[in-house]
């Protein structure tokens, strides 16, 4: 029933039809805050180690943010490894975690996904909600500087 449920919510959604998905991810974790890797079963028997970029967020980079100062730039470090730990946190308490709306990101190797746990949350907007992230639709990033 699940499936059916995620299939509807991936295939109806006009943003991303005709988009593949969903998937069932195997032992998601967090790279970053918007970033997660898993294997993705694509075929019987047939995994892909995934790179998952999430769809609608951007959080703090855990290495060097460029600010002026390094007080700035250790604090936005240390407000990237709050959204990492959320991110696994997150993973852990939403498990069976599904991506939808999947598509070639424009770094090789990585996918844009939406990323939805078992309760039907995505994980772009429990990040946004949490303040650990800020809505992201594409285009040119700001930065985290103040």
């Amino acid at each position: 029933m699940k499936k059916i449920l995620y299939a509807f919510l991936f295939f109806s959604s006009p943003a991303f039809s005709g988009y593949p998905g969903p998937y069932s991810l195997v032992a998601p974790m967090a790279v970053d805050g918007d970033t997660i890797k898993a294997d993705v079963p694509v075929w019987p028997g047939v995994y892909i180690d995934a790179s998952i970029r999430v769809i609608g967020v951007d959080t703090p980079e855990l290495t060097t943010a460029g600010c002026a100062t390094k007080a700035e730039n250790d604090a936005i470090r240390a407000a990237a490894v709050r959204a990492k730990e959320f991110v696994d946190a997150w993973l852990s308490r939403n498990s069976p975690v599904v991506i939808g709306g999947v598509k070639q990101d424009t770094y090789s190797g990585r996918y844009d996904a939406v990323v939805i746990g078992s309760g039907g949350e995505r994980l772009s907007a429990a990040l946004i909600q949490s303040g650990h992230g800020r809505m992201y639709n594409g285009g040119k990033r700001q930065t985290w500087c103040n």
